[in-house]
């Protein structure tokens, strides 16, 4: 069978978003679908390949396809490389564009013909179908093949007159989300060194255990990528899988990178449960949203969450004021923010606390109560936060009252390589004004609680 090449683009490491690298699950659940079909997928990820350009250059020739993934941000600057070196050393061998950034704004990638398809959502059916139809000498520009593979967006090279101008036309498929991650094969690790992602700092794994998320909230691409759908993995498999990869490669926690790892209480408790049974200890870090803790407190005991190796909880928090909670429609208010923090560390859990700061609307009374409770929830045991200057994200709803449909707004690939949640940029550079003096409490909240801020605080825009 044939060969796929599979660009991981993202780069934590060179946006300040991590210490250490990610093990890159979205080329991973992809390059496992393809090689448990019979393909032979190579994965080149450019947070740990120093010669990642050349080694493109190399194996992208007699690829089948080269995929490319990264998320919205400085990330898309490593994709629109990789495309340029496909496109000057493999002449004829296709591009696909798949993963979070591509699901929001497909429709620019393909009307600047970076990539013949773009895979929109869950893109491993989509990848397999796809090698196939390359395979068997079908085109990967022969729409009407196209068509017949759900998930996908592409032209049929004619125009229209949309938004900012014409335009090509862009034609999609049917968009699903409704695969049962049960069917799917268990991750195939092996596909990249699973070493070289650790430090002498710290040894992490990535792993994930269900995808989607149910909740609406307005700053975020889920509810565009998953439609508010939640799909998981069985507990039982869960915890195998777990203590599999825990034995392998001796990782010293292993990342559960699920938008919303708490979306179901009663699973949550069978995980636990099972890793009780089973006398594990597994260092594990996830996200829960504090209402999901609130929830999950009134059942068990979240020092049993503790004794079997949740060591820390990603709490999504973003601000201090209801009515901005409620504007965002987070479907969370601040007191569940304050008890969900309060129980995590009585029960000797970190919370590492997320916050969003200049939204729209945000008024400086809004600004004050965010600022003040963060003063608080700086003075818990074992509580961390890292801070945020609002930036819109394409096909988001906060982006779409901003700008319109992201489809009509003629915004390049490039000018979204320039989004930083740290930092102002051309595309949403907020009041100076407020970012400043939000940023100087920041540095107060430093010099008192140097240990609370874990990341590198946001920055202004440069001058």
């Amino acid at each position: 069978m044939g060969k796929i090449v599979l660009f991981a683009g993202v780069d934590p490491l060179a946006t300040g978003e991590s210490d250490y690298a990610w093990h890159p699950l979205s080329v991973l659940t992809v390059g496992t679908a393809l090689k448990a079909a019979g393909h032979e997928p190579v994965v080149i990820d450019c947070q740990i390949d120093a010669g990642w350009r050349q080694r493109l250059r190399e194996q992208a020739q007699g690829a089948l396809y080269v995929g490319v993934t990264c998320m919205t941000g400085p990330s898309i600057g490593n994709v629109l490389e990789a495309i340029d070196i496909v496109r000057a050393h493999a002449i004829g061998v296709p591009v696909v564009w798949g993963g979070y950034h591509a699901s929001l704004a497909y429709g620019g990638i393909v009307g600047e013909g970076l990539a013949e398809v773009v895979v929109r959502g869950p893109g491993e059916a989509a990848a397999v179908a796809l090698a196939e139809l390359a395979q068997s000498g079908g085109s990967l520009t022969d729409t009407q093949a196209l068509g017949r593979i759900p998930n996908l967006a592409f032209t049929d090279g004619r125009s229209e007159l949309r938004g900012t101008g014409l335009r090509p036309r862009v034609l999609t498929t049917a968009y699903g989300f409704a695969v049962d991650p049960d069917t799917l094969p268990a991750t195939d690790y092996s596909l990249v060194p699973v070493e070289a992602y650790y430090t002498e700092e710290v040894r992490d794994l990535s792993y994930i255990s269900s995808f989607g998320c149910p909740h609406p909230c307005t700053f975020c691409s889920e509810p565009q990528t998953s439609l508010r759908r939640w799909k998981a993995l069985g507990a039982e498999r869960v915890v195998t899988e777990l203590e599999a990869l825990w034995k392998r490669y001796t990782p010293d926690q292993i990342s559960l990178l699920d938008p919303n790892f708490s979306t179901n209480t009663a699973r949550v408790i069978e995980i636990v449960e099972l890793m009780e049974r089973r006398g594990l200890c597994i260092q594990l870090r996830a996200n829960m949203r504090a209402k999901d803790v609130v929830a999950l407190a009134r059942h068990i005991d979240l020092a049993r969450l503790r004794d079997v190796g949740f060591s820390a909880i990603f709490v999504g928090c973003e601000s201090g004021s209801d009515r901005m909670l409620k504007l965002m429609r987070k479907q969370a208010t601040v007191k569940d923010t304050v008890d969900g923090c309060r129980m995590l560390s009585a029960a000797g859990i970190v919370q590492l606390t997320s916050w969003i700061h200049d939204l729209p609307e945000e008024s400086e009374e809004d600004s004050a109560l965010t600022l003040r409770l963060l003063q608080d929830l700086a003075r818990l045991p074992h509580n961390q936060q890292k801070h945020h200057f609002f930036t819109p994200f394409p096909a988001t709803e906060m982006y779409e009252a901003l700008f319109g449909a992201t489809e009509d707004d003629g915004r390049t690939q490039r000018q979204w390589a320039q989004s930083d949640t740290y930092a102002a940029s051309p595309l949403w550079a907020g009041r100076p004004d407020f970012r400043r003096r939000v940023l100087e409490e920041l540095e107060d909240l430093q010099r008192e609680h140097p240990a609370v801020l874990v990341r590198s605080l946001p920055r202004l825009a440069a001058h």
